[in-house]
């Protein structure tokens, strides 16, 4: 099996539901993230390469977009806050769970290896690559990391 990286960077602030730190739940703070995507295959393609990087960028990099420079709040907290925030942040998502990098990661995986896969049946008309697993540095020491 083949197994290729690619690393994303995205700028994103939230606020979580709950936490053990109070600073957490208590704040809007943010995070410069870090997205590993890696990718595999059984095979390689007629250049020798799971896929050009620049391939998998194309695809992605619409996705990411949507996070970068976002505010990120969990649909737990009171429809009035999020109203309010929403109103004074250009760029606001809200999400069915608290966005812990744990979730974001899960979000992530489920999410590219659908985008990839469709990409991949509009271009071949078959899957030759598959995501294997994403890992999210939410900073330089910590990260979490999905895959099946």
């Amino acid at each position: 099996m083949f197994t290729i990286r690619k690393q994303f960077k995205f700028e994103m602030a939230h606020q979580l539901w709950d936490s053990y730190s109070a600073a957490c739940h208590e704040n809007l703070h943010g995070h410069s993230y870090v997205l590993e995507l890696y990718i595999q295959s059984k095979k390689l393609d007629n250049t020798g390469m799971v896929v050009d990087f620049g391939e998998i960028k194309d695809v992605v990099k619409t996705y990411i977009d949507q996070w970068d420079h976002s505010l990120t709040m969990p649909n737990l907290f009171p429809k009035e806050y999020l109203d309010m925030l929403a109103k004074y942040t250009k760029k606001f998502r809200v999400t069915p769970y608290n966005p812990t990098a744990e979730n974001m990661s899960k979000d992530m995986f489920e999410t590219l290896s659908k985008d990839l896969s469709e990409y991949q049946m509009k271009k071949y008309n078959e899957v030759l690559w598959e995501v294997a697993k994403v890992r999210l540095h939410e900073t330089t020491t910590g990260w979490a990391e999905y895959s099946l």
